[in-house]
């Protein structure tokens, strides 16, 4: 009997150090998806790329932080004289959500020609008060 118990405890503790393993390798996993999308803009000042100027079509919620929210944006951007339909996240504060319509402009980041990285890096709401 208690040879039983011994046994099943060891195989027992080898269940639960490859949930560990496992759990530990997922963690290590680079984001994919949408979470990648919020992890470009979050990181958005800590890698090159040149800005361009896209026009926003459509706009759906991600993820909701103190700081306001995120959300993805499905745009048109001219890359290399190609015309793209790519999308990307933005955090945008709780009052200026409603703003939001088609056709805004918005200000693209993005890294190489493939996108390797895109974010919104601003959204144009007033053109009025637009830097030249």
């Amino acid at each position: 009997m208690t040879d039983l118990i011994a046994k099943n405890l060891t195989l027992f503790s080898w269940y639960i150090l490859a949930i560990f393993i496992y759990l530990f390798i997922k963690g290590l996993r680079e984001p994919t998806g949408d979470a990648k999308l919020i992890q470009y803009r979050a990181t958005l000042r800590d890698w090159y790329g040149p800005e361009k100027e896209g026009v926003l079509e459509t706009w759906a919620p991600l993820k909701s932080t103190p700081k306001g929210e995120y959300f993805l944006f499905h745009f048109i951007i001219v890359i290399d004289r190609k015309t793209q339909k790519k999308k990307a996240a933005a955090l945008i504060n709780a009052s200026d959500i409603e703003r939001l319509k088609p056709g805004l402009k918005l200000r693209i980041k993005y890294q190489g020609l493939l996108t390797k990285k895109i974010a919104v890096a601003d959204i144009v709401f007033d053109e009025s008060f637009q830097e030249t």
